[in-house]
């Protein structure tokens, strides 16, 4: 299993039961890149999952690097990024509702730091930014959340509940 599904194993593991998880499927045609060039089409999903805890619903895109960045998509001809133009897009539609909390979990495993960052947040950094990446630096200065975790031997655990009480303001 690869890091990034092992990141969102342990986030869903983490999920209480009070609280509704659901992973969207991810399009067959994800799973060989290769094979998309012989598509006409293909399906993508605006988030990766969401939660709900009444009366809120939390869309979420989860990434996770070894590295000290994650690269950012800002034309859809750029092929390779990690953050994705439709998942910024999808991520700000969700947020126009009344009571979502749209946004992304960007987890770090060299410094083993996993934040989240709203998509307005995001947004703001994404237009007006000069770069092509954003760092941990970044995402503390836009308002980024430090999401508590614990190392378990190997694995991660991390404390939704406490995370939902932060970026609704709760604390």
């Amino acid at each position: 299993m690869n890091n990034g599904k092992i990141f969102e194993k342990e986030f869903r593991d983490s999920v209480p039961e009070d609280v509704y998880f659901y992973r969207l499927r991810d399009p067959a045609s994800s799973f060989d890149q290769s094979a998309q060039t012989n598509l006409r089409f293909s399906i993508t999903n605006d988030y990766d999952c969401f939660m709900y805890q009444k009366p809120n619903f939390f869309p979420i895109e989860l990434k996770s690097t070894q590295g000290t960045s994650m690269s950012i998509q800002f034309s859809k001809e750029e092929k390779g990024k990690m953050i994705k133009i439709n998942q910024i897009e999808g991520l700000l539609k969700a947020q126009k509702h009344d009571g979502a909390y749209a946004g992304f979990l960007l987890n770090f495993r060299e410094t083993e730091h996993t934040y989240w960052l709203g998509v307005n947040e995001f947004n703001q950094f994404y237009t007006t930014t000069t770069k092509k990446s954003i760092n941990e630096k970044d995402i503390q200065e836009y308002k980024g959340i430090l999401i508590p975790q614990r190392k378990k031997k190997v694995r991660y655990a991390y404390d939704v509940l406490k995370m939902i009480e932060l970026i609704k303001g709760d604390t």
